[in-house]
């Protein structure tokens, strides 16, 4: 499995799959340390707090600390939301997304963003960059990361960057050393789509697009922070030990999470694997 100058433009050009992906995506655990002490089978659903439901419908979605039930945590986040909690709205209008109830995932998002939630505002910005929900409005999704970017939203400062450096010539006057100046700033705040980008352009810079110590470094946290691209770049990497020490549990890890995440490229190469193992 070779990784050529091809397959990072092929990568790169299905890049809209991340997006979407971002969209359908959960925010669950991890963005608190309070559930290092939050225990869910304690919960009185009906006498806790609504951030103490938000939670429990969390652990419940993921099966952490108690048994999975994604159906009672989806009507947990409902009830939440019902009561104005703007993380339980980013929830359950990723259930909606996924139910194909797009217009009404893009109300919930809206009331979640119009109640100051950021991640809510970032992905409503997504919405309006692909019609996603709504009608397709480049300028409204640009206005949206331009006001992210100025309160240093990473993801944010990452799309502005991306919008300078594409040509729209409507709206935007193209600047590709502002653009990377954005995107390298995306970087060092964390944004997961921005280190790809500059592990990619570092790669490229090398005579032969080698997979030096920082290229793997910056794809493995673009690839922890969900970029569906870096985990199927990880995955062909540790397939050849381009870079790395071949490995491949890992490989086939990585590449599990860009299929499950549904990167075009993943699903295919998935493809190829589960038919090269039949006809063994």
């Amino acid at each position: 499995m070779e990784i050529k100058k091809e397959d990072l433009e092929a990568i790169k050009k299905t890049g809209e799959s991340i997006f979407l992906n971002e969209i359908k995506s959960y925010y669950l655990l991890g963005n608190t340390n309070e559930y290092d002490h939050f225990d869910p089978t304690k919960i009185d659903i009906n006498k806790c707090s609504d951030f103490d439901k938000y939670k429990y419908a969390c652990c419940l979605y993921a099966g952490f600390k108690i048994a999975e039930n994604e159906d009672y945590a989806y009507q947990n986040w409902k009830s939440c939301a019902d009561e104005g909690q703007t993380d339980a709205m980013i929830e359950y209008s990723v259930y909606l997304f996924r139910e194909n109830r797009l217009e009404e995932g893009f109300k919930m998002l809206q009331t979640a963003a119009n109640n100051g939630n950021i991640l809510a505002q970032f992905r409503i910005a997504l919405c309006y960059m692909f019609g996603y929900g709504t009608n397709q409005d480049e300028k409204k999704a640009f206005k949206i990361f331009e006001k992210l970017s100025a309160e240093n939203y990473p993801n944010a400062v990452y799309m502005l960057g991306s919008f300078y450096i594409s040509d729209n010539g409507i709206f935007v006057k193209r600047d590709i050393s502002k653009g990377w100046e954005l995107i390298k700033k995306a970087s060092l705040g964390g944004s997961p789509f921005a280190q790809y980008e500059v592990a990619i352009q570092m790669c490229a810079n090398t005579p032969n697009n080698e997979f030096t110590p920082e290229v793997i470094s910056l794809l493995q946290s673009s690839a922890d922070g969900g970029d569906l691209r870096a985990q199927y770049l990880l995955a062909l990497a540790y397939a050849k030990g381009e870079g790395v020490n071949a490995d491949i549990e890992k490989s086939m890890n990585y590449l599990a999470q860009s299929y499950e995440g549904g990167f075009p490229l993943a699903i295919e190469l998935m493809e190829k694997i589960k038919n090269s193992i039949s006809e063994e």
